[in-house]
């Protein structure tokens, strides 16, 4: 008896082994047909080591259509967890047996675009906005560090229905951006792509997204100087008066003048409250989704203030409204600036 269980623990072994090395080898050829098709433009190593497989100093080199310009995207360690699962998914649009489960992580770490930190290029920020400029000095304590990333995606098909949560997070320093997702495939993928060809906004009525987190780790003002380089960029951009009062209108600015970085936050932040309480007089349904007790209006003025160390966003569905739903009822706000019906969603921001 024991040597008849010790042998099928044995061929099972093997078996899996077998099973394990197969999907391997095709990630590694996959890598290395890339590589020879130029989607990759270089690496030094691919390799895979008990069903994990990773490529070491990966970089990828893209071109702007209009300018020409060329910009390279490079990786440190890319990583695939449960690479079997990756490429399963991959070859097979997500399709999955009745009760079957599956799940793979990516891992990259020192993202670089054209060798500098993701967020933060020294030299470039330094000729710009100056070394001694308050925008310059928070980026370069805060985010002078290499920035890595993380994707985790499991799926589980449960009466006929694709159930999937991913996760993803990007750091920098002390910076941190994640977002949770948890939603439902009505009829699974094979439904959604069969749909996608006749009907692609019909298809989204087949995706209900059952909650969302979002969570932004900001050190005391991170969104509000990017809000900002974003202005000065923009103004740098523009090179008539019009186009200048333009940019400033954009955000409710007035003139032509380039704002200091204390002026456009202080303007944005008034600009901010004002707008927000229009909101809330114009349409009660905004304070019951969005602004109970001023949560929205609190965290807006802290965010725009530099005080606030972090922004949790927690989106409930608790009777399934569709990614179709979702759109219509959001544009719908946009274009009349009220809601036309009632959500059944609650909106938690702290």
């Amino acid at each position: 008896m024991y040597k008849m269980i010790t042998s099928l623990v044995l061929i099972l072994s093997v078996s899996l082994l077998n099973a394990q090395t197969k999907y391997e080898k095709e990630f590694i050829t996959l890598v290395k047909t890339m590589e020879k098709d130029g989607n990759i433009t270089s690496l030094s190593k691919v390799g895979c080591n008990k069903g994990d497989c990773f490529i070491n100093d990966l970089v990828i080199e893209s071109m702007d259509e209009e300018s020409g310009e060329k910009s390279q995207t490079s990786v440190d360690v890319f990583k695939v967890r449960d690479v079997k699962n990756y490429i399963t998914f991959k070859e097979g649009n997500g399709v999955l047996k009745e009760g079957e489960k599956r799940s793979f992580a990516l891992e990259l770490k020192d993202i670089k675009n054209d060798g500098h930190n993701y967020f933060f290029d020294k030299e470039k920020m330094k000729k710009e906005l100056g070394e001694k400029s308050e925008v310059y000095q928070y980026f370069k304590k805060y985010l002078d560090a290499s920035t890595d990333g993380t994707y985790k995606l499991s799926m589980q098909k449960k009466s006929g229905d694709v159930l999937m949560h991913d996760k993803g997070d990007l750091s920098t320093g002390s910076f941190v951006f994640g977002m949770n997702n948890r939603y439902t495939i009505k009829g699974g993928f094979e439904k959604l792509e069969e749909l996608s060809n006749t009907n692609p906004m019909g298809a989204l009525s087949y995706i209900v997204i059952n909650s969302i987190e979002i969570n932004i780790k900001n050190p005391k003002g991170f969104l509000r100087n990017l809000m900002y380089i974003t202005y000065t960029s923009e103004m740098k951009e523009a090179t008539t008066n019009e186009e200048k009062s333009a940019v400033n209108s954009g955000v409710l600015l007035s003139g032509t003048k380039v704002y200091t970085n204390k002026e456009f936050n202080k303007n944005i932040r008034a600009n901010a409250q004002k707008r927000i309480k229009e909101m809330a007089a114009k349409d009660p349904e905004f304070n019951k989704l969005l602004n109970v007790n001023g949560q929205l209006e609190k965290k807006v003025d802290a965010v725009l203030a530099g005080t606030s160390k972090s922004i949790q966003v927690k989106i409930e569905n608790k009777h399934a409204l569709s990614l179709g739903d979702f759109f219509g009822l959001f544009m719908g706000y946009a274009m009349q600036q009220k809601l036309a019906v009632k959500p059944d969603i609650t909106v938690t921001i702290k």
